[in-house]
């Protein structure tokens, strides 16, 4: 009997093979199920060439206040016409304009935060490597001046220990405020933490109150090629949804800095404790993106139509990126 193949001619077995090759090669891009393609659309690209290593992005109406994690400032930057000031961060030398890659505190992370009658944003520590990066920044809203920086690394190893998380899968890339809840999200081990805003604020703050009662999942992300997406940022949707960022770097070694390979957009349910939906995130032909997005804020969400976000990127050579991204019902 003769084989499949030798009864198909030349041109259409290399044809074949070429398509099945390119399927193959989908597939790896995919990963796994849950990318969602074509359901996100860039509306804007602009480079900020004067705020350094953007990682942490919260919005507050026009204007994002953006940490970078090795920025001596806060940065404001009105998301219209990305004008920007620079907020001096207190006991940082602001004269410089990036701090030393040794001795940088890594704020990978904002949110808002309202307690005792005031709004602050904070930015976390990647809690990695030294204890400079076991920081959080406290900034009062009302006057951007009145801001310090805190340890939190009795928080964060109390947190290792609780969530059985070895300190060197330990990096907080992601924060954000649902309803009375504060939410972290630890790039090293792709989780997500939760536990009450007031609880952890009395806690960091000293104010005599026992560590927080905490709850965490472990999720699994999409792959880019052989390598599994990691957490980078998070905003809140609404109480049920928190859309996330993820990014994928060509390194053997998660810890390592490699070649971007691309990033994802995706949204976890509270409710499931699941990620329902994923994107790779392309150009208007459908080229993956090598860009790693760091972090991002939801501007608002029209009845049936896109949710609108604006995200931003580290350009790893003293810039980082705007992107305003439209993300389909």
């Amino acid at each position: 009997m003769k084989s499949l193949l030798s009864s198909v001619s030349p041109g259409k077995y290399i044809t074949h093979l070429v398509a099945v090759i390119l399927f193959t090669r989908m597939i790896s891009l995919a990963g796994c199920a849950g990318i969602t393609p074509g359901d996100m659309k860039i509306t804007r690209e602009t480079v900020l060439d004067s705020v350094p290593s953007g990682s942490g992005l919260v919005l507050r109406g026009d204007t994002a206040h953006i940490v970078g994690d090795d920025a001596t400032g806060v940065y404001l930057v009105n998301v219209k016409d990305t004008r920007h000031s620079k907020i001096p961060i207190a006991k940082l030398n602001h004269r410089i304009y990036r701090e030393p890659k040794n001795t940088k505190h890594d704020f990978e992370a904002a949110t808002f935060v309202s307690w005792k009658g005031i709004d602050y944003m904070l930015a976390f520590g990647s809690g990695s490597d030294n204890p400079a990066r076991d920081s959080l920044l406290l900034m009062n809203l009302s006057d951007p001046g009145d801001n310090k920086i805190i340890s939190i690394e009795r928080f964060y190893k109390k947190l290792q220990e609780q969530t059985g998380t070895p300190a060197k899968q330990w990096n907080i890339e992601g924060a954000t405020v649902v309803d009375t809840s504060l939410v972290l999200f630890n790039r090293g081990n792709n989780m997500i933490i939760r536990m009450p805003t007031s609880d952890f604020m009395s806690y960091v703050l000293n104010d005599g109150l026992g560590f927080p009662v905490i709850e965490f999942t472990k999720i699994s992300l999409p792959h880019i090629g052989s390598h599994e997406a990691r957490l980078s940022g998070a905003s809140t949707l609404n109480n049920e949804f928190i859309v996330f960022s993820a990014s994928v770097e060509d390194t053997p070694d998660w810890t390592e800095d490699g070649p971007i390979l691309g990033s994802i957009i995706g949204v976890y349910s509270l409710k499931e404790k699941k990620v329902i939906r994923s994107s790779v995130l392309k150009n208007a032909r459908g080229v993956v993106l090598k860009e790693k997005i760091e972090s991002l804020d939801a501007v608002g969400k029209q009845p049936g139509g896109p949710i609108k976000l604006i995200a931003i990127s580290d350009n790893d050579n003293g810039t980082s990126t705007l992107w305003e991204i439209e993300l389909k019902k």
